[in-house]
C-alpha cells in the first residue's frame, strides 16, 4: 500500500488541470449552517413523488475477464504531453474519470470539457504514454449546460495507475487505477458502513478511529406515541438494534426495509462476492454469526431485520419510526442525544416492505441459522395476514411526529403489497400467494416498475415473481419483456448524455446519485434476462458517475476518489471528527431543497446537474443515507471478485 506522501510525491510530479468549479459544487472546508428541521422528508425518484420527494397521496405510483496487454499506439501529432507539474489537487476539473478507476476488460472512457482534439493516458509511475487517441465531435450537455467531448482508452487493460492528458499536458485527469478488483475497497466501505451506523451499540471501529456509543440507551424503553389495541400512549416499547438512518438519528422502517433488500438481494444474485471475515468488522460486532460461518454482509443485515421484527405488532402490522421529537444540534454525538424517543406511526406499505424481506430472509439465512430463518417466515406470513385482513391502504400520521424526523409519508400501498406476496410465492410455492396477486393485484403485473426506492418497492416484486418456481410462465414473460423494453430505452438514454448518466434533465432531484445508480441496476437486472453487452456497458456507467465522472468534478461516496465529499451533513461526523467512508450522498438536487441550496440556484443559476454544495448544511445534496448506498452495493456487487474486498 502507498502511504499518502509517496502518493503526493508521484503525483506532484505527474498531476495537472485547473480549479474545480466551486461557484457550483461547494470548496471542501467551507462551512454549513445547522438544519434544525424539514430534513430529509423523502427522495424524489422517478416513482410518483411530489417534488419534495414525498409520494403523491393522490395516486398510485404507477464479463470479467483476464487482462489484456496494454495496447500503445504511435501518439500523432495532436497527442498530448506528459502531465506538466501541478498541484495535484487542481488535476480533473476538465477531464473527467472514474477516480477510483475501471476494469480491466470494460470499456472505459472520459468527459472532457476543453477545446481539444487528442489525449494520451500515461503512466502514473513511469510518466510514459501508453496509447492515445483521438477526441468525439463536441456535443452539448442539457443538465450541465458542458460542451463535451469523449475520450475512448478501453485499449489500457494492464493492470496500473494512468492518468489522461490532453495538449500540452497542462490539463489533465485525476490518477485511476486499472484492476480487476478496482472497486473492492469502496464495496467494503459501503458494507461496513452499515455496521459504523448501529444504534444502542458500542463502537470501537480500528479502520477509521470513529468511536461512540452505546447510542440511544433509551430505545430499549421507547415510549408510544399514540395508544392503539395493543399499547397505550405511553407505554414503553424496545425498540433497541438498527441502523441510524441517514445524518439524523431516526430508525425509519421503510427505508430500512428496501435497504436491506437490497442488500439481500446484491446475496442472492451474487453469493460468492461475500464472505466470512471480509468486511473488517470490528471486535464484538455479530461475532454469532461469523461463527457460524455467515458471510459479513448478511450478519450485517441480520442486525436490521431484528429491528425491524420488533417494530411489528403481534398482528402483523408494522410501526413506522423510532426518534425523539426534536432534530438533534449537528455536533450533538449519539450518546449526547438524551432526549426520550418515541415509536411513530404505522403504515400498510411499511408492512408490505417487511413482509418482502422477511420472505426473502426466510431463504436466503436459511443454510446459516434455520431458526432464524423459521422466525421470518413467520413474521412474513403475519404480516401478509394483516394485508389481506385490511385490504385499504392505511399511512398514520399524528400531530407532531416529523417535528424530529423524516417523514416518509406514502399513501399507496399496492407495489409492497404486491412485493410481499411475489416473495412469500417464491420462498414457500405456495399457491395461496399467486392467488392473491391474481385476485388483487393483477393491474400491476402490467407496469413498468420504476428503479427501486423507498416509495415503491415494484421492481423488487416483479423480479421476485419472475424468478418463482411457481411462477405463471405467461405472467413472467410480461415481466421479462417490460424489463427489457425499459432498458433498450434506457441504454439509448445514457448514450445520448453527455455524462453517460440515466438521469433525464429534470431528474436531478433529492438523492439523484442514488436514482442514477439504481436505474443502472434495472439494466444489470435485464442482462439476467437477456444478456447484452450494451445493458453491462451502461450499468458501468453510472458506477462511474457516482465515483467522479460528474458536472460538478465531485465523487458522491466518502473516502472513494480525490474529489469525495469532505463536509456531509451528518450528525456522527460533526460530533466526533471522523468523515467515514463509504457513504453514498444525495448528489445534485435542482428543486433548492435546503437554505444553502436555495441560494446558490438564485445567486448562481447553475445547470441541473450543478446543483450540488459540499457543505453540512446541505442536507438536500450532501446527506448520506443507508437507502442511497445500497444500490452502489448491489451494482459493484455484480462486478467485484470476494478476494478484493477490504480495507487493508
Amino acid at each position: 500500500m502507498v502511504d499518502d506522501s509517496e502518493r503526493v510525491s508521484r503525483r506532484a510530479m505527474l498531476a495537472a488541470g485547473v480549479t474545480g468549479v466551486a461557484a457550483f459544487a461547494g470548496c471542501p472546508g467551507q462551512g454549513g449552517s445547522t438544519a434544525t428541521q424539514g430534513e430529509r422528508d423523502g427522495d424524489a425518484a422517478g416513482d410518483g413523488s411530489d417534488a419534495d420527494g414525498e409520494p403523491s397521496t393522490d395516486a398510485d405510483t404507477d464479463a470479467d475477464g483476464d487482462p489484456g496487454s496494454t495496447e500503445v499506439n504511435e501518439p500523432p501529432e495532436t497527442a498530448a504531453d506528459p502531465p506538466t507539474e501541478l498541484d495535484p489537487a487542481e488535476s480533473g476539473e476538465s477531464v473527467l474519470v472514474d477516480q477510483v478507476g475501471y476494469r480491466p476488460p470494460d470499456p472505459k472512457g472520459a468527459v472532457v470539457r476543453a477545446d481539444a482534439t487528442a489525449f494520451t493516458v500515461f503512466d502514473a509511475e513511469s510518466g510514459d504514454a501508453v496509447t492515445s487517441g483521438e477526441l468525439s465531435d463536441p456535443s452539448e450537455d442539457a443538465a450541465s449546460g458542458d460542451t463535451v467531448r469523449h475520450a475512448d482508452f478501453s485499449g489500457v487493460s494492464q493492470p496500473g495507475t494512468y492518468q489522461l492528458a490532453l495538449g500540452d499536458g497542462s490539463v489533465a485527469s485525476h490518477e485511476f487505477e486499472v484492476a480487476d478488483g478496482v472497486w473492492g475497497r469502496t464495496l467494503a466501505e459501503l458494507c461496513r458502513r452499515y455496521t459504523l451506523r448501529r444504534a444502542n451499540t458500542r463502537i470501537e471501529d480500528p479502520v477509521t478511529g470513529l468511536e461512540f456509543g452505546p447510542g440511544h440507551p433509551q430505545d430499549a424503553e421507547a415510549r408510544m406515541y399514540f395508544g392503539d389495541e395493543f399499547r397505550d400512549e405511553g407505554d414503553t416499547v424496545d425498540v433497541s438494534g438498527g441502523w441510524y438512518d441517514a445524518g439524523d438519528y431516526g430508525k425509519y422502517v421503510t427505508p430500512g426495509a428496501i435497504t436491506a433488500g437490497q442488500l439481500l438481494l446484491a446475496y442472492e444474485q451474487h453469493p460468492d462476492t461475500f464472505e466470512t471475515g471480509q468486511l473488517a468488522m470490528p471486535d464484538g460486532v455479530s461475532t454469532a454469526g461469523r461463527e457460524t460461518g455467515m458471510p459479513d454482509l448478511l450478519a450485517e443485515v441480520k442486525f436490521k431485520l431484528e429491528w425491524l421484527e420488533k417494530m411489528q405488532r403481534p398482528d402483523g402490522a408494522v410501526y413506522h419510526k423510532v426518534s425523539g421529537t426534536n432534530w438533534p444540534g449537528m455536533d450533538t454525538s449519539p450518546t449526547e442525544d438524551d432526549q426520550t424517543r418515541y415509536v411513530f406511526g404505522l403504515s400498510t406499505y411499511g408492512t408490505g416492505m417487511v413482509a418482502g424481506v422477511m420472505a426473502m430472509a426466510a431463504r436466503i439465512y436459511r443454510e446459516f441459522d434455520a431458526d432464524f430463518a423459521d422466525r421470518m417466515l413467520e413474521n412474513a406470513r403475519n404480516a401478509q395476514s394483516y394485508l389481506e385482513a385490511n385490504p385499504d391502504s392505511e399511512f398514520r400520521r399524528d400531530e407532531g411526529q416529523d417535528d424530529g424526523s423524516g417523514g416518509y409519508a406514502k399513501t399507496s400501498d399496492r407495489e409492497e403489497r404486491f412485493w410481499a406476496a411475489a416473495e412469500l410465492l417464491k420462498t414457500t410455492g405456495e399457491s395461496r400467494y399467486a392467488d392473491y396477486l391474481e385476485s388483487e393485484l393483477a393491474d400491476r403485473f402490467g407496469i413498468a416498475p420504476p428503479a427501486v426506492t423507498w416509495g415503491n418497492a415494484l421492481l423488487l416484486g416483479h423480479w421476485a415473481y419472475y424468478t418463482a418456481e411457481a411462477g405463471d410462465e405467461d405472467r413472467q414473460s410480461t415481466i421479462a419483456e417490460q424489463l427489457v423494453a425499459d432498458a433498450d430505452e434506457l441504454v439509448e438514454h445514457v448514450g445520448s448524455e453527455g455524462y453517460r448518466v440515466s438521469l433525464s434533465t429534470d431528474q436531478y432531484y433529492w438523492a439523484s446519485a442514488k436514482v442514477a445508480v439504481a436505474k443502472g441496476n434495472k439494466l444489470l437486472l435485464a442482462n439476467e434476462i437477456e444478456p447484452n453487452e450494451a445493458y453491462v456497458e451502461a450499468a458501468l456507467d453510472q458506477i462511474h458517475y457516482v465515483l467522479g465522472r460528474t458536472p460538478t468534478t465531485y465523487s458522491y461516496v466518502t473516502g472513494s476518489g480525490e474529489t469525495a465529499p469532505q463536509n456531509p451533513h451528518s450528525r456522527t461526523v460533526e460530533s466526533t471528527g471522523i468523515n467515514v467512508p463509504g457513504n453514498l450522498v444525495g448528489g445534485p438536487n435542482a428543486s433548492a431543497d435546503d437554505p444553502e441550496l436555495a441560494e446558490l440556484i438564485e445567486d448562481e443559476s447553475p445547470p441541473p446537474a450543478k446543483c450540488y454544495l459540499d457543505v453540512t448544511g446541505s442536507y438536500a445534496s450532501n446527506e448520506p443515507a443507508i437507502d442511497y448506498a445500497a444500490p452502489l452495493v448491489f451494482a459493484l456487487a455484480a462486478f467485484t471478485p470476494a478476494s478484493a474486498i477490504g480495507v487493508e
